[in-house]
């Protein structure tokens, strides 16, 4: 395994503070080199406690920067890695093997819905065919039409620098329901509605067949909740919200119908979704999945992706309490308390998360949402990598 690979597994494993996942692992890869490596889990996580360590070597001094805060925050991160049942990773020699593994369960679990998605082979390259080449997707499957025209082989594309544990089983449900429109009318350009059908159809439903609530609730948090990231990301967030409205309404049978029926008429569910006409799709009917249910709930209603700070802030806040002093508050984060009081003051103003009344607090939101979070597969309030 590579090291990365265990470290993206833990990520996927573990309720982590960081709201950017790339910055997150850019900085770990850069502290400790792109050579690190790890012949086991026991093995990765002992390198990703002794990281931890040397991150926040001075645990005990007092910060006083953005920097300084940000390494004690990827630390905290680092551990829960580190403490996260990283031997799921070494189920498999591989994630190469783990496709070929939880691949045909996948497509089975559509084929069940209707999908015909088993013409549908892996394909791991190093570089996508031309024209998409370019592109720096993890994944793709091209359409008929790009058979046609390019002599690209049907399949699902991905690239191998791109592999990661748990993460790449569920883009591959995902892509895999993209064959089957890709199929019917190929000449139409996908995107929109579609990514979110696929998401749910895909990544969540068939997903749930081979990955744990916890694991995919943090593969769409990290995946489309992350801060400063593409804004494609958070374009498949609102398609996937669509779909979950056709879905709370003709549950997966009206998906999958939509689906078989091909992307003019998934462009035309869109647009009843934009107006308001919804009721007037002539979709059948069918049941919900539980587990997808809370998935999605979680994933598109329930999680809040707002409460993102800098890593100061966010460790001032990680202490907030009310009847706390600000200078108590400071010492508890470790914070300076000639850098932490003027924050705290704009902090109380501009978050809403608590009211400061002099030097104390009056009344505090904090409690509740680091409560929540100790029954959350995600935390809420996090910090954003530099």
């Amino acid at each position: 395994m590579e090291f990365s690979e265990y470290l993206f597994g833990g990520i996927y494993l573990s309720a982590c503070r960081f709201a950017n996942i790339e910055r997150f692992a850019s900085y770990v890869t850069d502290f400790m080199g792109s050579d690190a490596r790890a012949d086991s889990a026991s093995e990765a996580a002992r390198i990703l406690q002794e990281a931890a360590g040397r991150l926040d070597s001075a645990a005990e001094s007092v910060l006083s920067t953005e920097e300084d805060a940000e390494r004690r925050l990827i630390a905290r991160d680092l551990r829960l890695v580190a403490e996260s049942e990283l031997e799921r990773v070494d189920d498999f020699a591989s994630v190469e093997e783990r496709l070929d593994h939880f691949g045909p369960q996948v497509q089975s679990v559509l084929v069940d819905l209707g999908l015909d998605v088993r013409d549908a082979p892996l394909r791991i390259v190093d570089v996508f065919p031309e024209p998409f080449h370019r592109f720096g997707w993890s994944a793709f499957a091209p359409d008929l039409e790009d058979e046609e025209n390019f002599d690209i082989p049907r399949g699902v594309y991905f690239r191998r620098d791109k592999l990661r544990p748990f993460y790449s089983e569920a883009l591959f449900a995902h892509e895999v329901v993209h064959t089957v429109t890709g199929r019917i009318d190929p000449d139409i350009f996908a995107m929109g509605l579609e990514e979110g059908i696929a998401e749910i159809l895909g990544t969540c439903y068939a997903g749930s067949s081979i990955l744990s609530e916890e694991v995919l609730g943090n593969i769409l948090v990290h995946g489309r909740h992350g801060v400063e990231r593409p804004k494609l990301w958070s374009v498949y967030l609102n398609h996937t919200r669509q779909a979950s409205l056709l879905y709370d309404r003709f549950g997966l049978e009206g998906l999958a119908e939509l689906i078989r029926r091909g992307r003019k008429a998934i462009h035309d569910a869109e647009h009843a979704v934009l107006t308001g006409q919804v009721e007037q799709l002539d979709l059948p009917r069918g049941k919900t999945d539980p587990k997808t249910s809370r998935v999605l709930d979680f994933a598109c209603r329930g999680y809040l992706s707002t409460h993102v700070f800098s890593p100061l802030e966010c460790l001032l806040l990680l202490s907030v309490r009310k009847g706390l002093t600000v200078e108590r508050i400071c010492a508890d984060a470790g914070v300076d308390l000639t850098v932490g009081a003027p924050l705290l003051e704009r902090l109380g103003a501009e978050s809403a998360l608590f009211v400061q009344d002099g030097d104390r607090i009056a009344y505090s939101n904090m409690e509740r949402y680091l409560h929540a979070e100790e029954e959350s597969v995600a935390a809420i309030i996090r910090y954003l990598p530099r």
